[in-house]
């Protein structure tokens, strides 16, 4: 009886040496204390996300509309050449050096007919000048008049439907090596008739845009 009393007398000594030393939770497998957690099991720190600003890339601006050429709606208001594009589709193609150069296109409304007015350099009408009015299936001419303008007559072939293909008709002034070219004219569909009237003047240009 005595010895089983000092069994057990021993065996509560070594479990609060054990204790006192810090070996009884991992030599009874118990969680270790907060500072003997082993290392694959540390607390891991994340460095915050940062955003990196991006320069967007630049939108490229449009090309500029031909040189000297000025826009007017039906109403006598300045607009864009852009907006004539938009508008009725059509197209002026510019070359350099001397030249009838366009100068002009004017919104008319209730004519079904389309004038043409050239000018000299020095901004005088240019009479006895062939003016020549195409479409894809003929084509007429006339020479201007005393006060620089030429007519023409628009058909059922004429309408624009579509701004994104414009109209039929296209025009040559003198001969079409030495003008600018006004192509893709006609009357906008469901209008009374909306069209441009186009200008040209003869003078010099050092460089087609």
């Amino acid at each position: 009886m005595k010895t089983h009393s000092n069994v057990i007398l021993a065996a509560c000594t070594l479990a609060l040496t054990l204790l006192v030393l810090g070996l009884v939770p991992p030599a009874l497998g118990l969680p270790a204390a907060a500072g003997d957690i082993p290392p694959d099991l540390s607390p891991v720190a994340y460095l915050p996300y940062v955003s990196v600003a991006r320069t967007p890339t630049p939108t490229p601006a449009p090309p500029p509309g031909p040189v000297g050429l000025k826009v007017y709606d039906m109403y006598g208001v300045q607009r864009t050449y852009q907006w004539a594009v938009n508008k009725y589709g059509v197209r002026v193609e510019q070359i350099g050096g001397w030249a009838y150069h366009c100068v002009e296109l004017r919104e008319i409304t209730g004519p079904a007919s389309l004038d043409v007015w050239v000018y000299q350099a020095n901004g005088q009408p240019a009479a006895n000048v062939r003016v020549e009015f195409y479409w894809p299936t003929g084509m007429d001419f006339r020479y201007t008049e005393a006060s620089g303008k030429a007519g023409f007559g628009y058909g059922s072939g004429s309408w624009i439907w579509d701004p994104a293909v414009g109209g039929a008709h296209w025009l040559v002034v003198s001969n079409a090596s030495n003008c600018d070219a006004v192509s893709r004219l006609g009357m906008l569909a469901y209008t009374n008739h909306d069209h441009l009237d186009v200008s040209y003047r003869y003078g010099y240009l050092s460089a087609a845009p």
